[in-house]
C-alpha cells in the first residue's frame, strides 16, 4: 500500500517541475527579446532617426532637471577648463603656471577639448552646451581690412623691393641677353611691395601673416672675416623660451637665424619689450643672431616659422666691395651706387628646437673634416646629431650638469638615467640606431639604414637646393617629420655623427593641445606622403634608375597601390605614350 501511494506523488512532482521549467524558459526568452528590442532601439533605430532629423542621439532631460534651469557649469564650453597637473611636473623643477595659462587661453585647444567632452558625453550622460550668438559676425572683409591696413600696430606695403634690368650690376644672374634698351628708355628699377613678395614665398601658410626679416640683425655676418661656409642654426622661439634661447646662443657662439612669433593681441608690446631687453643685453646675441618676426593671430605654424628662419639664414652669399678689390672700377660706377658683386658659396643649416643643449662641439668637428664637408657640399647628405633626454625630468633642468663627453653619456645610459629622446615614440628617433651609436668608434660615421616616415632627428644639411617644409602642417604632430620626409625623398641620405649628442632641457608640455593636433595632422600626413611620392616620381622620371631616386623607390613602395601605378607611369613615359 505504501509503495502504491508513493507513485502519484512522484508523478505530480515531475509534472510541477516540467511546468516550472517551461515557465523559466518562457521568462528567459521574453527577457532576451526585450533586451534585443531595447538595444536595437537605443543603439540603431533612435540614433539613425535623430541623425536624419538633426536631433541629439538621445533625448535630453528637461531643463528643469538642472538647478535654476541652468546647465552644469563644468560642461559649459565657454568656461575655463580645469587644468590637470602634468605628471612630469611632480619630479621636474619647472613651474607649470605659464603652460596652464597658455592652455586655458588657447582657442584651438578649448574648441578641441569641448569636442572631446561632447564625445565622452554621448557615451555616458547628456552634455549641455550653452549657445552664445556672436556679438559681431565677420566675413571676408575683415581679412581684407587686416591685409590692407595691417594688423594692430603693423602696416602693410611700406617696405619696397626693386627689380633691376638684366644689364644692371645689381640685377639677378641669369641667361645673357642681347637685347639692349632703346635709347632714352626708362631704366628705373621696378618696385614691388616686400609684403606682397613674402606672402607668395610663404603662401601655403595661413594668411594674412606679416613677416619682418632681420628685425634684429647680427653684426658678425657683415664682417669681412666671417666664414660664409659656417653652419647656421635655424630655430623657433616663443616668449616662454627666451631664457633657453639665450643659453643656446651663448653656448653655440656661431650664426643663428631665429623666428619669433608675435600674436595679434594686446600682449605683443610686452613681448617685444622682453625681446629687446634679451637681445640688447647679450653681446653674443648682437654678434651672431638674426631675429625675424612673424606677426599674425595664428599659433603654432611651426613649419612656416622654420621656413622663415631658413630662408633668411645668412651663411649663403658673401659680398665683395669693388672699391676694396679693383679701385679702378670705382671711377666707372656712378656715385652712391650699391657697389657689390655677389659671390656664391656653399651654405649649411641645422634645424634645431630651441630647448636642446649642445653638449659637444659638432660644428668644429664637421668644419674640420674634409670628408664630411665634401658630402655636405654635394647636397646629398644630412648629418644627424643624436638627441637624448633624462628619464627623471628634474635631472634635465640644469644644463650645467649635463655630460659633455660621449663616455660620460654612455655611463648615464648604462645607469638607466638617460636615453633616446621621446623614447615612448620610437619611430621618431629610433632609426638613428642608438645601440650602434654607443658602440661606434671615434670618427666612425655611419649611414641610417632603417628609415621610417616618422623619423625626425636633428640634422645638418646644405641649404641651397633643399626642399622647404610643408606649411600646411599646423600645430603638433608630423610637422618636422614632414620636412625630413621630403628631404629624404629628394635623394638626401642621413648619416649619424658618432661623437656628438644633444640633450633636451626639461619643460612642461601642452599635452592636451598635442593630443588633439596630432589627431588632425595624422590624416594630413598620410595624404601628404602619397602626394609627395607621385610628385617626386614625376621629378625623377628621367633618372629613376639612379642612386638619387633610390630613397623614393624604397619608401614609396610602402604606400598601397603606388608601385603598380608608378610602373604604368614609367612604362608610358618610356614609350612616349600617356599612362592609363
Amino acid at each position: 500500500m505504501q509503495s502504491h501511494r508513493a507513485r502519484p506523488t512522484s508523478k505530480a512532482a515531475s509534472s510541477g517541475s516540467s511546468r516550472l521549467g517551461r515557465l523559466a524558459k518562457f521568462g528567459l526568452s521574453l527577457y532576451l527579446l526585450i533586451a534585443i528590442a531595447y538595444t536595437a532601439y537605443h543603439f540603431i533605430l533612435a540614433p539613425a532617426f535623430n541623425a536624419l532629423i538633426g536631433g541629439p542621439s538621445r533625448p535630453l532631460p528637461s531643463p528643469t532637471t538642472s538647478k535654476n534651469n541652468a546647465p552644469p557649469k563644468a560642461l559649459l564650453v565657454d568656461l575655463p577648463l580645469q587644468a590637470k597637473k602634468h605628471p612630469a611636473l611632480e619630479n621636474a623643477g619647472v613651474r607649470a603656471a605659464d603652460i596652464r595659462k597658455e592652455e586655458l587661453g588657447d582657442k584651438v585647444w578649448a574648441a578641441a577639448e569641448a569636442a572631446e567632452l561632447t564625445k565622452k558625453g554621448k557615451k555616458s550622460k547628456p552634455v549641455f552646451q550653452e549657445y552664445h550668438p556672436p556679438a559681431v559676425i565677420h566675413d571676408g572683409s575683415e581679412l581684407v581690412r587686416k591685409r590692407l591696413h595691417g594688423l594692430d600696430g603693423a602696416e602693410w606695403d611700406v617696405d619696397q623691393m626693386h627689380w633691376h634690368e638684366p644689364m644692371d650690376q645689381r640685377a639677378h644672374s641669369g641667361p645673357a641677353s642681347n637685347h639692349l634698351p632703346a635709347k632714352g628708355a626708362n631704366r628705373a628699377p621696378v618696385p614691388m611691395s616686400e609684403d606682397h613678395f613674402l606672402s607668395l614665398s610663404f603662401s601655403s601658410s595661413l594668411q594674412p601673416s606679416k613677416v619682418i626679416p632681420y628685425y634684429y640683425r647680427a653684426s658678425a655676418p657683415d664682417q669681412p672675416g666671417f666664414n660664409k661656409e659656417d653652419i647656421s642654426i635655424t630655430t623657433l622661439v616663443t616668449s616662454n623660451r627666451f631664457k633657453v634661447f639665450e643659453r643656446l646662443v651663448q653656448q653655440y657662439q656661431g650664426p643663428v637665424s631665429a623666428t619669433v612669433h608675435v600674436s595679434d593681441t594686446s600682449t605683443h608690446s610686452e613681448l617685444l619689450q622682453d625681446l629687446d631687453a634679451l637681445y640688447t643685453s647679450s653681446p653674443a646675441m648682437m654678434k651672431y643672431v638674426d631675429v625675424h618676426l612673424v606677426y599674425d593671430p595664428f599659433d603654432r605654424q611651426f613649419n612656416m616659422w622654420r621656413n622663415v628662419a631658413k630662408f633668411f639664414a645668412r651663411t649663403e652669399v658673401s659680398q665683395l666691395s669693388l672699391h676694396g678689390i679693383i679701385g679702378l672700377l670705382a671711377t666707372i660706377l656712378p656715385p652712391g651706387a650699391d657697389q657689390f658683386i655677389p659671390l656664391h658659396v656653399k651654405q649649411y643649416v641645422m634645424m634645431l628646437d630651441v630647448d636642446f643643449w649642445l653638449c659637444t662641439d659638432f660644428r668644429s668637428r664637421i668644419l674640420g673634416s674634409a670628408e664630411i664637408m665634401s658630402r655636405l657640399k654635394g647636397g646629398m647628405a644630412a648629418f644627424v646629431v643624436p638627441a637624448f633626454e633624462f628619464h627623471k625630468q628634474s635631472d634635465g633642468v640644469d644644463p650645467d650638469t649635463f655630460p659633455s663627453e660621449k663616455a660620460d653619456l654612455v655611463d648615464l645610459v648604462k645607469a638607466d638615467k638617460i636615453g633616446m629622446f621621446h623614447k615612448s615614440w620610437a619611430p621618431g628617433h629610433g632609426s638613428t640606431n642608438y645601440t650602434r651609436y654607443y658602440d661606434a668608434k671615434p670618427g666612425e660615421v655611419y649611414r641610417v639604414q632603417g628609415y621610417t616616415h616618422s623619423y625626425e632627428p636633428y640634422v645638418i644639411f646644405k641649404k641651397e637646393g633643399s626642399p622647404w617644409c610643408d606649411e600646411r602642417f599646423i600645430g603638433y604632430g608630423g610637422n618636422k617629420a614632414a620636412c625630413l620626409f621630403e628631404l629624404y625623398l629628394s635623394g638626401v641620405s642621413f648619416y649619424v655623427l658618432p661623437d656628438d649628442f644633444l640633450i633636451h632641457q626639461s619643460h612642461a608640455y601642452a599635452e592636451k593641445a598635442r593630443k588633439h593636433e596630432r589627431r588632425y595632422n595624422r590624416k594630413l600626413y598620410t595624404d601628404f606622403r602619397e602626394e609627395l611620392c607621385f610628385r617626386y616620381l614625376n621629378l625623377f622620371l628621367d633618372q629613376i634608375d639612379t642612386p638619387r631616386a633610390k630613397n623614393l623607390a624604397v619608401e614609396c613602395k610602402k604606400i598601397k597601390g603606388f608601385a603598380t601605378t608608378a610602373a604604368r607611369f614609367i612604362s608610358a613615359a618610356a614609350g612616349g605614350g600617356r599612362p592609363q
